[in-house]
Parts: C-alpha cells; structure tokens; sequence
C-alpha cells in the first residue's frame, strides 16, 4: 500500500466541485433543520479517517513523510503503525483521506502547531472516524479484565494520556482495535460509540458517564466532574496539561510553550469567566 502527504491546497482541490454540487441537491428541498442536512452531507462527501493512539520512542514524522506516493521506508513499529492506521481508514472504513498527528502536523512551524492545537478537538469531531489503537490490550476480554484489575491486568496507556480524552471524547463515531489491529467487538464493524461491551468498561476505567460517552457537549458546565477525568490522565510536557483540555471546555488559549504551569492557571482563569460557582476546584 502507498501513501503521500498532501495540503490543503491538494485537498481544495480534490473537492472543489462538492460544494456546487451539495448546493444543486438541497436546492429546492424543504427540511426542518437545513443546516444540519447540509452538514451531515459535507462530512458525509468530505470523509476522512483520523487516528488515535499512544505516541511509540520513535513515530515518522512531517519531515520523513514524501508528497509523492511512498511505501513504509523501513519495518520499524512506527511506520508499520502508520501504515495499519491507513489500511484501516481505506480498506475498513472508505475513506482515501486520514490523518495522524505524528507526521501530518509540522511541528517546527508554530503556526502550524498553534492552529492545529486550538483546533483538535474540531477535526476529531468532524471525522468520519475515529480508529483508536489500544496497544497493549489483546481483546475485549482483557479490556474487561483491566477495568478491575483482575489476574493482574494493567490499564491500557491509551487511557492514561491527556491528549485520548479529547479524542475519546469529540468524535462522532469511534472504532478501537487492539494490540494485533483486530476490532475489539465485532457487533458493528464502523462504529463502538453505542456498544455496551466497549463503553462499559471504558466507563468503569475513565470514570466518564456512559452518556457521556456516547454523545458529549463540550463546554464550561460541570468543571469539577471533567475536570476529574482529567486528573487521571498525564502528558509528556507540562503545557499540555492545559492545552489538551481546550477543547473539552470549549475555550480559546494562546499556545506558549515554555510557559510551564502558567498555561494551567491561564486555563483556570479562562473557565472562571464563565463558570462561577463555588465547586470549581472540587476535584
């Protein structure tokens, strides 16, 4: 299998006849909520893959990516990740676009990494699908086993990292697969958001409401209770702590690394403008 790295140009491009066209069908149609019939069929014509998963010593990042049609440059985890990442989205769930925020971010742009920051939480949300890899979970037996421990089980680290909340969280549909890149349950090949034998037992690991996680809202409303989710959860840079966040609770923040735990007092002040009631560190 081949792949390449493309632009938004590339991509304005490949689809710059759809907006005429989504125009041309809802023309003269009468509907109760046109914009979310409308929107629905952008995400639905613009479809793309995205990928979630617990970073490896070393991933392929933007620079080891061509723009030209490539094959894996050499059988190392990362790559052969990647790769699995991209049969999955083309072959499992139709889609020719995905993205992976080890090499699809130029993170020596802070531009870039700015913008792209502020705006996960968004392109998690709008992607056709969300393929989660739960690395050191075998099956749904051992996903059942962890969330008590049971014969020794050790949570997966997907469950332990700041930035898989946002990606647990935002996205509309979700597929997990485990270590050996097989769906943990079978009963819906495209989607495990309304599956009780995944969502079970994720909420039993994360302490998030089963309602919770099949349909969130982000905002500023129940800070203390996402807050504690949060609390379990680590990040490799302090910053992140903060920033991985923003799209949880909804809020605009300025990226500055180097900052240290000013980006989370930053934070606190951005949710105390909305949120002022007197449980706001309750957690």
């Amino acid at each position: 299998m081949k792949f390449q790295l493309v632009d938004r140009f590339f991509i304005k491009e490949h689809f710059k006849l759809v907006p005429k066209e989504i125009h041309e069908e809802f023309r003269y149609k009468r509907l109760v909520d046109r914009e979310e019939a409308v929107r629905e069929k952008v995400k639905e014509r613009l479809k793309y893959a995205i990928f979630s998963h617990r970073w490896l010593s070393k991933e392929p990042l933007h620079r080891d990516v061509s723009t030209e049609p490539m094959e894996i440059p050499a059988p190392e985890p990362g790559w052969k990740k990647l790769q699995e990442f991209c049969r999955k989205a083309m072959y499992g769930h139709g889609c020719k676009f995905a993205w992976s925020d080890t090499c699809c971010i130029d993170k020596t742009s802070s531009a870039e990494l700015d913008e792209s920051i502020r705006s996960m939480f968004h392109w998690y949300r709008n992607a056709h699908i969300c393929i989660a890899l739960l690395s050191k979970t075998a099956d749904l037996r051992a996903l059942h086993m962890s969330q008590t421990g049971q014969s020794g089980a050790e949570i997966d680290a997907w469950f332990l990292r700041g930035w898989t909340l946002q990606e647990l969280l935002a996205p509309s549909q979700i597929k997990f697969y485990g270590a050996n890149w097989e769906p943990l349950s079978s009963l819906n090949p495209s989607n495990d958001r309304f599956s009780r034998d995944i969502m079970h037992p994720i909420s039993r690991i994360t302490s998030i409401p089963p309602n919770d996680l099949e349909s969130f809202s982000p905002g500023t409303n129940r800070v203390p209770e996402k807050m504690l989710w949060a609390s379990q959860r680590r990040t490799t840079r302090i910053e992140d702590i903060a920033y991985c966040l923003i799209g949880i609770f909804d809020i605009s923040l300025i990226i500055a690394y180097g900052e240290g735990k000013r980006a989370f007092f930053r934070l606190m002040e951005e949710i105390l403008k909305r949120y002022d009631r007197w449980d706001v560190f309750r957690w």
